[in-house]
């Protein structure tokens, strides 16, 4: 199963289009989605530069209808610098999420015992701002919810980051503050401590020990997208976004067709 739908979601996503995803297309278990996100990531020849974490606040688990957060991967071909102009294909629904990535400078790597939040801090490098566009291929995807989303990249569309912040530790990212604007307008605001995780450390500690993570470990220079602190939001070509974390800087992006 997994190779032919991996093959449909990629020439969806590169292509603009959109897919029916049903019946035998459709995963059985969110086992299956990852094995279909893995299979993507090898057809796509893209280089994976981290992972994205999705349905991370308790609205968005009821909305997506998700018992827990998902993950999907990172490309390089999907990554924008802070400011840059970034294209949105309208097909795919797209949305912003203002989110705090996080950057590892060390590896954590596969091994019998969990992983605690010291080895977690201990391996974080830096923080920055970020944008998470997210975007889905899967005809009605959204509406639907559930494993298909996972299998679709984590509805992955593209991202931007901010400039790196490597005194991270003076931070309370348990409620740091973030507001997003869309054309010079407050659109959305919120804090770091609406993740179910309760924070950012607590996002990458929950991935490092999610069952299939912990298969293959993460490794030094990764990145992680620790989930939205501002909600959804709908973005059309045209739009400017900047997000405002504070002291801990903005990340801006301008969408194009």
């Amino acid at each position: 199963m997994t190779a032919g739908v991996a093959e449909k979601l990629w020439t969806a996503r590169t292509s603009g289009g959109v897919i029916a995803m049903d019946g035998a297309d459709s995963p059985g278990s969110d086992s299956d989605a990852y094995a279909v996100q893995a299979e993507i990531v090898e057809i796509s020849g893209a280089r994976q530069v981290g992972w994205k974490l999705g349905a991370t606040t308790e609205q968005s688990l009821k909305l997506l209808g998700f018992k827990e957060p998902f993950f999907g991967p990172l490309l390089d071909r999907y990554f924008h610098p802070n400011g840059a102009d970034v294209p949105l294909v309208t097909d795919h629904s797209p949305g912003i999420e203002s989110e705090f990535v996080v950057g590892l400078g060390a590896d954590l790597p596969p091994r019998a015992e969990p992983y605690s939040r010291e080895d977690v801090e201990d391996a974080i490098a830096w923080i920055a701002p970020g944008f998470e566009i997210v975007g889905c291929r899967i005809k009605d995807g959204f509406k639907q919810g559930g494993n298909p989303l996972i299998a679709d990249g984590g509805v992955n569309m593209t991202f931007v980051q901010g400039e790196p912040v490597k005194d991270w530790r003076r931070f309370d990212l348990s409620k740091h503050p973030v507001s997003l604007s869309i054309n010079g307008e407050e659109t959305a605001s919120g804090h770091s401590g609406l993740l179910v995780f309760g924070d950012t450390v607590g996002a990458v500690l929950w991935l490092a020990n999610h069952p299939q993570i912990a298969k293959r470990g993460l490794k030094q220079d990764e990145i992680i997208t620790t989930g939205t602190c501002t909600g959804l939001i709908p973005i059309s070509p045209g739009d400017e976004a900047v997000a405002d974390f504070g002291e801990i800087g903005e990340v801006r992006a301008r969408f194009v067709s």
